[in-house]
């Protein structure tokens, strides 16, 4: 049955009915649009003790519209809402008291909702005119309410799933981290960055020569992908051209990449002591027996390492103290994944369990050290933010093993000291920079 809510009594009492949980689903202007751009016309309102479904109109011409503080108030009266993607709650509504029921199901099933519902009236509306910035809007309110609907019965058991290990520090921190680094966005050259990006509508994701990217956390490792609108801004071409069209809005753009990232973690895994020296050229040293490496012997120990990493370790390296440590390593995290059925990330407790589909032991290997890195870089950069608050530098991009910052010479070279001391964890995990006026960095 269709209850639009927009009436005083029909709030006061919501709010009251909300209170054991709730589930809620956020409406915007245009689903294609980027959270940092859109604006909310509705919002969708499932009671769990009732299954009782409700639609409070914002910004809609069909209703009587609702403030968004009164609406927020409602919200705020639930002991726990329930929400398809927190971090675009957290866009319109500053709610921190959410689960987010996609990255619950990804966690303890490794896969994604796939089978939510797009209504054949507001499909075929999207199909014709999905470029109009307010196409919600012309979608009649009982309309929306209905594909809702469909979706709150479609994710209602997975509400039901048991909260698993680590599940608050990616629900809490890592959704909180991410969402604060889509606000700043990146200035492009507009024209040139259509013709080489070509993304599916300039206007979903650019406004006043700011480009936003997207955050997505749904994946088995935990490590996000960041794409949006046909863009990839994790895997942004190294191609002049390409890098160029990306310019700082303060001052230039400050690189810092991570020394032997994922050397340096796994070494610290298994025990096995480095300096600060580059790690990689630390263990060319043990590989070659001797002080002095060329650069092709440099070469040869990256190669090396990447594949020492993943269990891959090469006959003749096979009698070296590090490889029997990385050997050993992978050994046991494959015995305790087949005894146990599961093994952990030490840092979260995340699980990795044997509903991961065609599992082997550098398969295994490879998750846990994408999910040690990724969540070691989320604590980092949330103390990063927190750094940041005194400064008008930002964060501008994250990818993995390096941080962008979008650097303001009034905040002079203290703050690049006391963001190194971060990032390295005071010299732990060395980095190196390097700036430019755009982001070609070469």
């Amino acid at each position: 049955m269709f209850y639009i809510c927009e009436s005083d009594q029909n709030l006061d009492l919501l709010e009251k009915l909300v209170k054991p949980g709730c589930y809620v689903q956020i409406i915007s202007n245009n689903d294609y649009l980027h959270p940092k751009l859109s604006s909310t016309v509705a919002v969708f309102v499932g009671l769990l003790q009732n299954n009782k479904t409700y639609i409070i109109p914002i910004d809609h011409p069909d209703g009587l519209n609702v403030t968004k503080e009164r609406v927020s108030r409602i919200l705020s009266n639930s002991d726990m809402l329930y929400v398809l993607d927190k971090k675009e709650l957290i866009y319109h509504f500053p709610i921190t008291k959410s689960i987010d029921i996609q990255l619950l199901h990804s966690m303890v099933n490794y896969e994604k909702i796939d089978n939510l519902t797009t209504i054949d009236t507001i499909s075929a509306l999207y199909n014709k005119h999905r470029q109009v910035k307010d196409l919600n809007k012309l979608v009649p309110l009982v309309k929306l309410h209905e594909q809702s609907e469909a979706n709150f019965e479609i994710v209602k058991k997975y509400i039901d799933i048991d909260i698993p290990e680590g599940f608050g520090f990616y629900n809490d921190t890592a959704t909180a981290v991410f969402y604060l680094l889509e606000q700043q966005g990146l200035q492009i050259a507009p024209k040139e960055f259509e013709e080489l990006f070509k993304p599916r509508d300039m206007k979903m994701s650019v406004e006043n020569n700011i480009v936003y990217s997207k955050y997505n956390l749904y994946n088995n490792t935990s490590r996000p992908t960041n794409a949006f609108n046909s863009v990839n801004f994790a895997a942004i071409p190294k191609t002049q051209a390409h890098r160029e069209v990306f310019t700082p809005q303060n001052d230039m753009f400050v690189e810092f990449d991570f020394d032997g990232y994922h050397v340096r973690l796994l070494c610290d895994l298994i025990g096995y002591e480095l300096t600060d020296e580059s790690a990689h050229k630390q263990l060319a040293k043990v590989y070659f027996g001797k002080d002095n490496i060329s650069e092709e012997e440099y070469k040869q120990a990256k190669q090396i390492n990447f594949h020492m990493m993943y269990g891959k370790i090469p006959e003749d390296k096979k009698h070296l103290d590090i490889s029997q440590k990385i050997q050993k390593f992978i050994d046991d995290l494959w015995t305790v994944y087949q005894n146990t059925g599961k093994i952990q990330n030490p840092h979260t407790g995340k699980v990795f369990s044997n509903k991961l589909p065609d599992m082997n032991p550098q398969k295994l290997m490879n998750y846990l050290m994408q999910s040690v890195e990724t969540s070691r870089n989320i604590k980092i950069l949330k103390n990063i933010l927190r750094t940041l608050k005194t400064y008008e530098t930002s964060v501008a991009l994250y990818t993995y093993d390096s941080v962008l910052f979008d650097f303001k010479k009034t905040d002079t070279v203290r703050a690049l000291h006391e963001i190194e001391e971060v990032l390295s964890e005071n010299g732990k995990y060395p980095v190196n920079y390097k700036h430019s006026k755009n982001l070609y960095l070469d």
